[in-house]
């Protein structure tokens, strides 16, 4: 989610801070970089050290961060393709061998091999001049000491649970495990319909960009080491790291920050009288909408007045919500249902958490039937597109909800860049989805090309330096994280995972509700420092520089405006620290300045545009296709991404400059439907909508007397499998050779796995001051061989402000007196 709204409106400039960085390995990077040539030689390096420091070949202005970087590709799958894909978008000479057919796999050879050259079969055999080198499972390689070896696997090797799964096993598996057809519709479990089929490949999605992180981030420490290594990347692995977050625990926050646990029948409302408005939802998609309306008001689609769907999307900002009711004219009605509009941080306001509107996620069902009354008819009085303008006008988020087929015409998204126009190939393709200010201009994407051989290097590939790698390819490097919702500290939590040191700088008045700030920064902000800071106030103002001054990257989800008002836009943070990297993840935005640049949007309102929530709900019932797991997590990895490539870019150049990178909401949401975009690439009717099932009559989710499995048989095994339980229609689908695995929930995972963890799937606790939490270690990429822990646990947000004071040069006096002032906020915005 990109939340912009987070109390900084009004800001006053600050002195302006001068920082002196101390000397780390980063400098010894940045002394033999590009600009270091000639003084290398002076000093009478030697020539494998020269070509460290030219880092390849010459890096000019505008050059793709990539340029110069060999890849060698020798995937199937769509994980690996898609990575070798993410690389060619930025520069990389990635090669390929392909014969006169199509690979096998069904994949869309024009758009996975785009900007890749395709030699013979056999003609890549020696792979002794590549940087990076691609394959699936445990494809035997002969790895040079300056090679990035990125394997693609089904599960960690040596996994007792899941390593029987081969590493081009069917997505179904891995989504049925995973909790991807159980944990993805939010209305499902009250509809009766706890298991859904998705045919959207998450996993090896997620799988893709997250090798295509480690792979730079090991670029990255190339550059000092001369040295390479080995990844692992596990497709289960990568959809934990998208799903799991639903099976945090937390235990220890104090009771007005914990989650208000809604469930049960509504209040006054009798099991007849609900059983009755499930029964109508199910056989009328009309009156489903109603029932999900009363459920959640501010994020439910809503029939405009020329009957397409409107989707406003102000329930996860307290300030939005407000602006939405005001700006509609309900304000005043919806304060006269007896709700009221209250500080839930203030744990004087417990009582009022479920009449809250700056907490919609907390309001009960008495209170959201209500606003949803006021809502609908007033949505009735306007077209779609006539409220998506004005609520914009307003302040606040809304979208149309289109199909998949309507957005990939839209006319501002190919402006934007989203989708790009490829010559030689016959449909529009997805576009760029990482950029930065270094590489532009973009050289236009370009379709496969060919080569009869491997052309020998102009350069040759780096020499050892005598350092040695990091355990972790990211230490002692720097990220402030100032965002907040989901994607963005998502982004930053991977930076921890890569073993850079991250402080989160907070908000003095959070607009998320308590469930989404504080609950799940339980998973997405481990191993960070935190500090609350008042942006409004010029001391606060000056901490934000003397952190930034100190940063090589400074990540924000903000507009440009608010940017700009803090200080951290492009310009001021070039003229403070002009090594830093700006990271900036937006809604809307392209590679290219569009129509929608400044929209605001969250997960949900993206999967409302590009056309996810017609193909997941159908046309007549539009659904989430999850929160947060399906978009948010992938644009904060493609953050991620942008982040290492800009940095590698920075290295390589040697001449001190930082860079601008970004990636948007909309491109993630875009990615996850990249087989949408070949003809023929729509599923059946069986794999749409709320009762999909499978892809076929016979791979399919099936329905036992205690669960439900997911078999990939040939042909329809219902009447085989009769009144079995799930642990012998298991048994059952081995003896016949039919790969079958239990359907299950991520909590389920979880719970089998807190104990007996796996290679792959470990469900790890962490303590901290307290605050205890559990969610599974990041798995989702291993380097060398071993998969790292969970990071430390996380700080209770602004515990970590002395410590991080401290390091700024703020003695003990000083900090009391910023935060007696209230520059600085006390743990988790307590009073004084």
């Amino acid at each position: 989610m990109v939340d912009s709204e987070d109390g900084s409106g009004d800001v006053t400039p600050a002195p302006r801070e001068h920082t002196t960085l101390s000397t780390t390995r980063r400098d010894v990077i940045r002394s033999i970089g590009a600009g270091a040539l000639g003084a290398a030689f002076a000093a009478g390096a030697s020539p494998a050290a020269a070509q460290m420091a030219q880092g390849h070949r010459e890096v000019r202005p505008g050059t793709p961060p990539l340029q110069g970087v060999r890849v060698i590709e020798r995937s199937a799958v769509l994980s690996g393709r898609l990575a070798g894909l993410l690389l060619a978008d930025q520069g990389a000479e990635v090669f390929v061998e392909r014969g006169s057919g199509a690979m096998p796999g069904g994949l869309d050879d024009n758009f996975f091999d785009r900007g890749k050259i395709a030699m013979p079969p056999g003609a890549g055999a020696d792979s002794a001049s590549a940087d990076i080198v691609i394959v699936d499972g445990a494809a035997q390689v002969a790895r040079a000491p300056h090679q990035v070896l990125v394997r693609f696997m089904a599960a960690l090797p040596g996994d007792e649970a899941y390593g029987h799964l081969a590493h081009d096993c069917s997505e179904d598996l891995i989504n049925a495990i995973s909790g991807f057809f159980t944990n993805m519709s939010v209305s499902g479990p009250i509809l009766n319909r706890p298991v859904i089929y998705t045919p959207v490949p998450l996993p090896s999605v997620y799988c893709g960009v997250n090798a295509a992180v480690a792979t730079v981030a090991a670029l990255v420490d190339r550059q000092r080491t001369g040295l390479g290594r080995e990844i692992i990347a596990s497709r289960l692995a990568a959809g934990l790291s998208a799903i799991g977050a639903l099976s945090i625990t937390s235990e220890g926050l104090p009771k007005h920050l914990e989650p208000i646990v809604v469930g049960g029948l509504p209040p006054g409302m009798t099991p007849e009288q609900f059983r009755t408005f499930v029964a109508d939802a199910l056989r009328d998609p009309e009156r489903q909408m109603w029932l999900e309306r009363r459920f959640a008001p501010f994020s439910t689609p809503y029939r405009a007045a020329d009957n397409r769907w409107i989707l406003p999307m102000a329930g996860p900002n307290a300030r939005l919500s407000r602006r939405l009711l005001e700006a509609m004219g309900l304000w005043d009605q919806a304060l006269a249902t007896g709700a009221v509009f209250v500080n839930p941080y203030d744990r004087a306001n417990l009582a009022d958490a479920r009449r809250n509107l700056a907490d919609s996620l907390s309001l009960g069902f008495m209170y959201t039937s209500r606003l949803a009354d006021l809502l609908e008819p007033a949505f009735a009085t306007r077209t779609a597109a006539e409220w998506e303008r004005f609520l914009a006008a307003n302040g606040t988020a809304a979208s149309i909800i289109m199909t998949w087929e309507e957005w990939q015409h839209d006319a501002d998204a190919r402006t934007a860049g989203v989708f790009a126009e490829i010559p030689g190939t016959e449909n529009v393709q997805i576009g760029r989805t990482n950029w930065m200010r270094s590489a532009q201009p973009y050289t236009p994407l370009i379709a496969r090309r060919a080569a009869a051989a491997l052309p020998a290097r102009t350069v040759p590939p780096p020499a050892a330096t005598g350092q040695a790698n990091a355990r972790l390819p990211l230490e002692d490097y720097t990220v402030v994280d100032m965002t907040n919702v989901l994607a963005g500290p998502s982004c930053t939590r991977m930076f921890v995972e890569l073993g850079a040191t991250v402080t989160r700088v907070d908000v003095m008045d959070p607009q998320q509700p308590p469930t989404i700030h504080v609950v799940w920064s339980g998973e997405n902000s481990v191993g960070k420092r935190s500090i609350i800071v008042d942006r409004r106030k010029p001391e606060g103002l000056a901490i934000i520089h003397q952190i930034t001054g100190r940063a090589d990257i400074v990540c924000c989800n903000m507009m440009d405006d608010q940017m700009a008002r803090l200080g951290v836009d492009a310009a001021s943070l070039t003229q403070r620290n002009p090594r830093a990297i700006g990271l900036q993840i937006t809604a809307t935005r392209g590679e290219r300045h569009g129509p929608r640049h400044d929209d605001k949007g969250y997960d949900p309102s993206i999967q409302g545009t590009t056309g996810v929530m017609t193909r997941f709900g159908g046309p007549d019932t539009p659904t989430f296709h999850g929160i947060a797991s399906a978009v948010d997590y992938l644009c904060g990895y493609l953050g991620t991404l942008s982040g290492v490539l800009a940095l590698y870019a920075r290295e390589r150049r040697g001449n001190g400059r930082g860079d601008w990178a970004e990636t948007s909401l909309c491109n993630a949401a875009t990615l996850i439907q990249l087989l949408l975009q070949q003809d023929g690439g729509d599923a059946p009717a069986s794999a749409r909508g709320q009762l999909a099932t499978g892809m076929t009559a016979g791979a399919r989710v099936y329905h036992l007397s205690d669960g439900w499995i997911f078999a990939q048989a040939s042909h329809d095994i219902t009447a085989d499998l009769g009144g079995m339980a799930r642990a012998d229609a298991l048994k059952w689908c081995a003896q016949q050779d039919i790969p079958a695995v239990p359907v299950q929930t991520c909590k389920e995972l979880a719970e089998r796995h807190r104990e007996h963890p796996t290679a792959t799937v470990r469900f790890e606790k962490r303590e901290k001051d307290g605050w205890t939490t559990e969610c599974f270690a990041p798995t989702w990429f291993a380097f060398d061989g071993q998969a790292q822990p969970r990071p430390k646990a996380p700080s209770r947000i602004g515990a970590d402000a002395p410590a991080v004071l401290a390091d700024l040069g703020y003695g003990h006096a000083e900090v009391e007196r910023l935060v007696s002032g209230g520059a600085v906020g006390r743990t988790e915005w307590a009073k004084g």
